[in-house]
């Protein structure tokens, strides 16, 4: 991503850097496509160049991006090595001020690049602008709302108050997240070894080289939740979250206290435990926990921890309660 960054001092219209990879996801891409390219604003406020990047897609993908290739900065279709390589190669052939990407089966919604442009005014020496996320299902029914509440390092690598936790998620969404050209100089390109947490290592990364955030409480993107996403493989997603923060558990880090480090540790233990155990039965797994707070007493403290024996004990009683 090692692209010449702009002044947004001169008179010249800031630019939106957009990259869209896809495969296979005919059934949304031209709603994304549209999405982006009718923003409203483009060409009097603000300036669009955009790359779609198919992995060689054979559902007639290829199709609808020749449709709008006139309003695309750069286009392809052609087998790549996977997400991360395509949003590389995407932001690769394409300049601006303000980054993002957004996915085949995602959307943003109308006026996302004017509140992001108002945003970055009101907070100029701000890296990372996001909002309010919809999530929506296949058809693009409204499900609920999200906005996270992430500000700083020792919240991001928290992943069980922050990033897993439940009761509300409060997480970044991908599509409602924007950064400034000015951060990639500094962190450089996604990570091609993620299948699953290319986004969140990015936020990560981010965060460890100082990277500050304004948000908007408006609505700027839409989710979508659907079957074939890859977010539905909750597990071996984790499992990137939790190598992902392992080598910062590791030093002493003056951003994260020593309890706080700790309880991240025992965490991390705990979550590696449970899916390790996820094959096993409900009491076996119940048995399981228990065990593991004989190991690990502080996790006796953790509603985390707790949770997860309230899940399992009632699955063990409703199991005995049907037989």
């Amino acid at each position: 991503m090692s692209v010449t960054d702009h002044s947004l001092s001169s008179d010249r219209r800031p630019v939106f850097r957009i990259v869209t990879p896809s495969f296979n996801q005919a059934k949304f891409l031209e709603q994304t496509i549209r999405s982006v390219i009718h923003q409203e604003g483009r060409g009097s406020e603000f300036d669009l160049q955009y790359a779609v990047i198919d992995g060689g897609s054979n559902d007639g993908s290829v199709e609808i991006i020749k449709r709008y290739s006139e309003h695309l900065t750069y286009w392809c279709s052609e087998r790549d090595r996977g997400q991360s390589h395509a949003i590389n190669k995407g932001f690769s052939k394409v300049k601006g001020d303000f980054c993002a990407y957004i996915n085949s089966d995602d959307y943003y919604l109308p006026g996302a690049f004017k509140r992001i442009l108002a945003l970055a005014k009101a907070q100029p020496k701000a890296d990372l602008f996001h909002g309010i996320c919809q999530k929506v299902d296949a058809k693009g029914n409204h499900l609920c709302d999200q906005i996270s509440d992430i500000t700083r390092f020792s919240q991001i690598i928290d992943l069980w108050n922050h990033w897993l936790r439940p009761d509300p998620n409060r997480n970044f969404i991908q599509p409602e997240v924007f950064w400034t050209n000015r951060l990639s100089g500094r962190i450089g390109e996604f990570n091609e070894k993620l299948y699953y947490t290319m986004d969140f290592d990015y936020w990560l990364r981010g965060f460890n080289a100082g990277m500050t955030v304004a948000k908007i409480e408006e609505p700027l993107a839409a989710f979508r939740i659907h079957a074939n996403q890859k977010t539905t493989a909750k597990n071996a997603s984790i499992l990137e979250l939790l190598d992902r923060i392992a080598p910062y558990l590791t030093t002493d880090d003056r951003r994260i206290s020593p309890e706080l480090r700790l309880q991240i540790q025992q965490h991390s233990r705990m979550s590696r435990h449970i899916i390790e155990c996820a094959n096993l039965s409900p009491e076996q797994r119940l048995l399981s926990l228990l065990s593991l707070a004989g190991d690990e007493p502080g996790l006796l403290k953790s509603r985390h921890y707790w949770r997860q024996m309230r899940r399992n004990g009632k699955r063990v009683f409703w199991k005995r309660g049907a037989a």
